[in-house]
């Protein structure tokens, strides 16, 4: 039975949340389903495929378009925040739910019934809060890590008391009970379900032809971010001693800070920093291996697309999914969390790599069709879905 599915993102920017979300509304699209996604701030680096209805609605500026919004904006920042650190979201998600309420009644008297509400990220969940709705489910890829202090129960309990929250791997789902717990915070349905990837997609786009390095390599592809730790990166690249080429496709905050260090390690005529390109998969292909150094990796889309593209992953035992996406002999080339660590299981990697062709399951696991089946298959008040 064909359903209208709703999927809620904060941008449409390169990131793996936004492209997780457009992987699921391609897919659900692609088995005949009416497919729509809100875009609540903006972002134009990516986009669903052409049987996905795009809407796109800052319900923050609309708000402070009206006197009455404008001034509500100008007291909470000048009055509130200060007596209440951290607390900008629950005065602008309180508004923010009854604009969606109101684009979910507009878009069913355009379009006919919503059967389910996907909604994914925190900075989402923080933009529309109080909206309550048995279709809707929270899909959460990282535990909140920002919000500390005695009013840190108060803010936790707005995104997910009594709310229905999917989680995309099952160390996301530990972390984040954990934190609930510790304020006596329940939702009202937990779901546990990994990414979904286009696998057909993947390869076709890593057949696509790219200038490639002369030289043998191994490839990073992140943001440059803190987060993502490059520095370690590169400092394991020197400790390892290969021969191989760096690659590392991404941009962001730390570009020129990570230009820096390349100069000061020497290796500026073996590092290739490429920039933002909305198709790094012939890079993951034509790689050797794929490394990640992140300091924390709520799932790590880009592991589960390396070994798609057929390349094996050696990345940092840092927190989050990484030891739920690399599994069986894969699970080999996770490192101990350092500089030294990373460096022995880059040159493991380059000597023994696991061979993924033997372990199908690796990728079959993240297949969208087989992703796609499991939102479906989420109860709702309406009666669609399995049951609770």
């Amino acid at each position: 039975m064909t359903q209208r599915i709703l999927l809620v993102v904060r941008k449409l920017s390169i990131g793996g949340i936004e492209r997780v979300t457009v992987n699921l509304a391609n897919v659900l699209a692609r088995e005949g389903h009416d497919v729509h996604v809100l875009v609540l701030k903006g972002g134009h680096e990516l986009a669903p495929d052409a049987g996905v209805t795009v809407h796109r609605r800052d319900f923050d500026k609309a708000f402070r378009r009206t006197g009455v919004g404008l001034a509500y904006d100008l007291v909470t920042r000048a009055l509130l925040k200060p007596l209440m650190p951290g607390s900008g979201f629950l005065w602008r998600g309180w508004y923010g739910g009854g604009y969606l309420k109101r684009f979910v009644e507009t878009l069913e008297r355009e379009h006919g019934p919503v059967d389910r509400v996907i909604m994914r990220g925190q900075g989402a969940f923080e933009t529309v809060w109080s909206w309550r709705d048995p279709r809707l489910w929270q899909v959460t890829v990282s535990w909140p890590g920002s919000y500390g202090g005695r009013l840190k129960g108060v803010y936790l309990r707005r995104l997910y008391a009594g709310k229905q929250v999917v989680c995309n791997t099952p160390n996301v789902r530990e972390q984040l009970d954990k934190q609930l717990a510790h304020h006596a915070i329940r939702p009202a349905r937990w779901a546990t379900i990994m990414n979904p990837c286009d696998i057909e997609s993947i390869r076709r786009q890593a057949d696509e032809p790219v200038e490639l390095p002369a030289r043998p390599f191994v490839v990073h592809v992140s943001r440059l971010s803190d987060v993502k730790r490059q520095d370690v990166l590169l400092r394991a690249y020197v400790e390892s001693n290969i021969e191989e080429d760096l690659v590392i496709v991404g941009d962001g905050p730390k570009r020129e800070t990570i230009e820096q260090l390349i100069d000061e390690l020497g290796i500026a005529h073996r590092v290739h920093l490429l920039g933002s390109r909305p198709n790094p998969y012939p890079w993951m292909k034509h790689a050797r291996l794929f490394l990640l150094s992140s300091r924390s990796e709520a799932f790590g889309i880009v592991l589960a697309e390396s070994m798609i593209c057929g390349t094996p992953c050696v990345a940092v035992d840092c927190p989050g999914g990484v030891r739920n996406v690399l599994i069986h002999d894969q699970a080999r080339l996770i490192a101990d969390n350092s500089v030294a660590g990373l460096a022995t299981k880059i040159r493991e990697g380059l000597v023994r790599p696991p061979v993924l062709a033997d372990d199908p399951e690796l990728v079959e696991r993240f297949r969208d069709t087989r992703i796609m089946a499991q939102f479906l298959a989420l109860p709702t008040a309406n009666g669609t879905g399995a049951p609770a």
